[in-house]
């Protein structure tokens, strides 16, 4: 896949069929839209490409929401799997927010992307003041040589999927429904790292790693987990949380117990895919009641992984 990043100066090198938005979480709906995006690609010999964002600096838009579902390069590699060819995150800034609609798609989508396919959902806006939308695309598609699809929203028990939903479903820890409207489990990525030893000293170790600031991460509490490591993936249990009972840090960490792995992890990079919530984290009265309370949600876990 082609990854162009953090720049205004870039020609695709090819035509494109295009899909434009935020894509957090790449969620059903947006899935719907990239194999749209694939299926004209083929059709005409043309690539696939999404077009995004790298980032919205808070000193822009200080009142947005500044955690996401998936990070850059979670985001970046499933894009790449469901097999788009170009992904470009452009930069957003005062300018881009200032840009007349016309002007964006003259400079940006024609000149820029080369589309000759645009693929966008009902609610697509861009331009100065969101002052362009999908009827503006198809109005100017014929005039500038590209077709524009607008796609309607994808649905789950009569609501609309959006990152919006996705977001509140999060985090309220309702996993199965995060999942769903997905159409994957929800993951956090990371190098595991050295923590306090203290899942050792119970003989249930653990692996340590910590998610970005800006991944937005469910409650607090006890999960039952699928973790991918060196290619293979193995039931577990996570935590998410500060380990109140045997720390005084602060900072959120992702904890997670696999049954049946004992090599030695650290330095390695993990998935770990939250599929169930289990319980709130808490602090227990003595570490032997916390050691009963970890055996008991390994056991849970097990159940709920059918292990």
């Amino acid at each position: 896949m082609k990854y162009i990043h953090g720049t205004e100066d870039f020609t695709l090198d090819k035509d494109s069929a295009v899909t434009l938005g935020k894509f957090d979480g790449v969620h059903m709906g947006h899935q719907k839209l990239i194999s749209i995006v694939e299926e004209k690609a083929k059709q005409n010999n043309i690539l696939a490409a999404a077009f995004t964002f790298d980032r919205i600096p808070l000193s822009i838009c200080p009142q947005r929401q500044q955690h996401f579902i998936t990070t850059n390069s979670e985001r970046r590699a499933f894009m790449e799997s469901l097999g788009i060819n170009a992904l470009i995150e452009y930069p957003f800034t005062e300018k881009l927010m200032n840009t007349d609609a016309g002007e964006f798609i003259e400079d940006i989508i024609i000149r820029k992307l080369r589309a000759k396919v645009v693929v966008v959902g009902t609610d697509y806006h861009f331009g100065k003041g969101r002052s362009g939308d999908a009827d503006m695309l198809v109005k100017c598609g014929p005039e500038y040589g590209f077709e524009t699809i607008v796609v309607e929203k994808e649905k789950y028990q009569d609501k609309e999927i959006s990152s919006t939903y996705v977001r509140e479903e999060l985090v309220l820890g309702h996993m199965e429904t995060v999942n769903v409207l997905m159409g994957r489990p929800y993951s956090i990525e990371g190098i595991v790292c050295p923590g306090n030893q203290f899942g050792r000293k119970i003989k249930i170790p653990t692996m340590n790693i910590y998610p970005q600031e800006s991944k937005l991460l469910p409650p607090n509490g006890v999960y039952a987990s699928i973790t991918q490591i060196d290619g293979k993936e193995y039931g577990g249990v996570t935590n998410i949380g500060t380990k109140p009972t045997v720390s005084t840090d602060q900072v959120i960490g992702v904890e997670t117990n696999l049954f049946d792995y004992e090599e030695d992890a650290y330095g390695k990079h993990i998935k770990v895919k939250l599929l169930h919530f289990i319980r709130p984290e808490m602090k227990f009265e003595s570490i032997e009641a916390l050691s009963k309370q970890m055996e008991s949600d390994a056991q849970f876990s097990k159940s709920m992984l059918m292990l």
